[in-house]
């Protein structure tokens, strides 16, 4: 794929496994471990989905959502990634229902379960089991 995948995670353990994984499919990957850098790159490239911790230490994840779908033609698919929200979660559905992400993945996560939401956030019409 052209268009890199941004991942944003302040736990860089968790950084590397979701950037390595996801490479090891033949994405190109670039990462922010913070809000700030995660604003900036993504004011200044363009990227075709996002991996999303929710709890960065200096701003909320939905805060730089929100942020990203203001992009326009280059508005990334965002996905929301935490241990604190669940699937369910009112948060998770407001920000589905309001357009500001569009899939949402639970930590702890299996490898299979992340390249599921991968593929159908790039294609939304595969449903995949997890």
């Amino acid at each position: 794929m052209d268009t890199p995948i941004l991942i944003v995670d302040d736990e860089p353990d968790m950084c590397w496994a979701i950037s390595h994984l996801i490479q090891s499919q033949g994405f190109n990957i670039i990462t922010a471990s913070n809000g700030t850098d995660a604003c900036f790159k993504l004011a200044n490239g363009n990227f075709s989905v996002v991996f999303l911790d929710a709890k960065l230490p200096d701003m909320d994840g939905l805060e730089i959502a929100r942020h990203a779908s203001t992009l326009g033609q280059r508005r990334p698919k965002v996905v929301l990634v935490s241990g604190y929200h669940y699937q369910d979660d009112p948060v998770v559905h407001d920000a589905i229902a309001e357009g500001i992400i569009c899939n949402f993945l639970a930590k702890p996560f299996t490898n299979e379960a992340l390249l599921n939401i991968l593929l159908s956030t790039l294609n939304p019409r595969v449903k995949l089991g997890m």
